[in-house]
């Protein structure tokens, strides 16, 4: 069949290359480029990567863009590895097995309301015709096509992060209503009834966003083919198998973001083997739809990147540090909105979604993490004012206490001090304390420690079933259990409030002050994801790897959270261990004897 439109290999876009310390070279294929240079898209620049994380990794100021690039970049791979892998079940051979994929694609986008798809979407199907699926140019151009598709879907997968992503995520989801509106709220709703798993909120922030994208930027791409892949939450089917290249357990997104976040940190994890990774990508027709995973002969390289990925939380994403930086913003934001929310003056617009396709005209919308801060910034005086004036004790305190988390997360001129730093600190806690944390695990609920792990091998159960028996694991089900009393868990304002109340002094740490608790979630492997193929068998790591127990120690016995006192006035300087010390008794004390308080 003769070629034609505007998919033809000698009229497309030329692609253009952009030098990437941790990638090499990014190509950008020339069909995405319009959509690469979308402001949608060019927001990002301007939103961290890894937030507060410059607190102690200066050099870690990396934004979602390069994240969004490098992303991309690898999905083209990661589908180009899989087509040519394609593995065929018995009986059949992989031409075939690739044919059926094609024709699984093409049908389901012709059964489609032809009104709902976009030209160039119809034209690659050429919906309403009698055309057969193999004489279509999306049958012809498939290979090509797809990785436009997947590099697409890796390019937006981040659209939907509000300013310092992961961080206000939680603001911005409690606030919809009043920030975004109505029928905002109205939508995400439904959008997380109808979905079959997990929801995060920045994945439907990220859907509103991409369809607002103007129709110009998809002269070569088929939208609604995007659409379809970047939406799919179904487990099953030809567009989940791509969907999970970008959003799985081994994803391209993971890959993307590790890699380069050992670079921009300095730290020695982050020596994952790239290329055969993705080089060992298979396409399978299985039981119940088509799949895309690792096969066998990247055990080793999943391996490493499954504790890599654990060292970087354990050094990087949940250091001490950075955890107080991330928490003072979160909450620092809060605090701001509640307490001069009215005032023409320190109150912008914070719909990020309306302001991402307006650029620099956003005016004094919030789009990105330069507007929050300006917007924190120009608080100051408000907040100031607030603690001078107000007749209300507690107004004047709130107001106090954002000023200090300011100056934790915005100018890091103030040092909180942490109750435990590490594991090893954890620990110590625990024995400088027998008797109040005695207290604490007796009162756990008969059934022993939640939120533990149940890995699918035996032996391994075995071995977690004894280390749930050691006390970091039953301290960490005491804290669970004591803390989701005081409020929901992730969001422990409550048990906050009552540390300011009965100890709003800490005098080892320079006076009086407000109280952080943070619940720091991981989980280092899941096993229902966690899987590879073996010849066309998909088996669960545990069963060829002895990896899994290893990783599920680490979450059983790993600080699930930090606390920290953040005194009002105090130089920034590291705390003192016997700051340390104290912090860690009076957090117990108040947990372990409320009624003391």
């Amino acid at each position: 069949m003769e070629q034609r439109g505007p998919s033809a290999a000698d009229s497309r876009p030329r692609a253009r290359v952009i030098r990437d310390p941790v990638l090499g070279y990014v190509e950008v294929m020339g069909e995405l480029d319009a959509l690469v240079r979308a402001p949608e898209v060019q927001r990002l620049r301007n939103v961290a990567q890894n937030s507060r994380a410059v607190v102690r990794y200066p050099s870690m100021g990396g934004s979602r863009f390069e994240h969004a690039l490098g992303t991309m970049h690898l999905a083209v791979r990661g589908w180009r590895s899989s087509w040519r892998n394609t593995v065929a079940p018995d009986g059949c051979t992989p031409g075939a097995t690739r044919d059926a994929f094609r024709h699984d694609v093409i049908t389901s986008l012709r059964e489609l309301d032809p009104a709902v798809l976009d030209p160039r979407t119809a034209a690659l199907v050429e919906a309403g015709e009698t055309t057969d699926a193999e004489d279509t140019e999306l049958w012809q151009d498939f290979e090509h096509v797809i990785g436009l598709v997947v590099g697409a879907v890796g390019l937006v997968h981040d659209l939907g992060h509000p300013p310092f992503s992961h961080i206000l995520e939680p603001f911005y989801e409690a606030h919809a209503s009043a920030i975004l509106g109505e029928d905002q709220l109205r939508s995400f709703s439904e959008y997380r009834a109808d979905a079959s798993g997990r929801v995060q909120f920045h994945e439907w922030a990220g859907l509103r966003i991409f369809d607002a994208i103007d129709g110009s930027v998809f002269e070569w791409l088929p939208r609604t083919l995007i659409r379809r892949v970047l939406s799919d939450r179904s487990e099953t089917g030809w567009a989940s198998s791509l969907h999970h290249l970008i959003d799985g357990q081994f994803d391209v997104d993971r890959l993307d973001y590790l890699v380069r976040d050992a670079v921009n940190s300095g730290t020695e994890f982050g020596a994952i083997d790239v290329d055969r990774l993705l080089h060992s990508l298979e396409l399978h027709r299985a039981e119940g739809g088509w799949r895309i995973g690792l096969g066998a002969r990247a055990v080793s390289a999943f391996e490493t990147l499954l504790v890599q990925r654990a060292q970087q939380y354990r050094w990087v994403v949940h250091h001490y540090a950075v955890v107080a930086a991330d928490a003072a913003l979160e909450h620092a934001v809060r605090n701001v909105y509640e307490l001069t929310r009215g005032a023409s003056a320190a109150s912008p617009d914070l719909d990020y979604l309306s302001a991402a396709g307006n650029g620099h005209r956003a005016g004094d919308r919030v789009s990105d993490d330069h507007d929050c801060f300006a917007w924190l910034r120009r608080s100051r005086p408000a907040l100031e004012a607030l603690v001078a004036s107000s007749e209300e004790p507690a107004v004047t305190l709130k107001a106090r206490a954002t000023l200090a988390l300011l100056a934790v997360c915005d100018s890091f001129s103030l040092s909180p001090v942490p109750a435990w730093r590490n594991y090893q600190e954890f620990l110590a806690r625990a024995d400088q304390n027998r008797a109040t944390v005695s207290r604490l695990i007796e009162a756990l609920p008969i059934g022993g420690p939640t939120d533990a792990a149940h890995p699918r091998n035996p032996a391994s159960r075995d071995a977690v079933t004894a280390l749930l028996r050691e006390l970091p694991a039953r301290l960490n089900a005491a804290l669970d259990h004591r803390l989701a009393a005081e409020g929901v868990p992730g969001r422990l304002h409550h048990v906050e409030e009552l540390l300011d109340r009965v100890h709003p002094v800490v005098p080892v740490c320079g006076g009086p002050g407000t109280w952080l608790v943070v619940r720091v979630p991981f989980l280092a492997l899941d096993e229902d994801f966690a899987r590879v193929w073996r010849g066309d068998e998909e088996v669960a790591l545990s069963e060829v790897s002895p990896f899994p127990l290893a990783l599920t120690a680490i979450e059983v016995m790993r600080p699930r959270y930090f606390v920290y006192f953040v005194p009002f006035d105090a130089a920034p300087v590291d705390a003192t261990k016997h700051q340390r010390r104290e912090v860690g008794r009076l957090f117990f004390e108040a947990l372990a004897y409320p009624s003391r308080h």
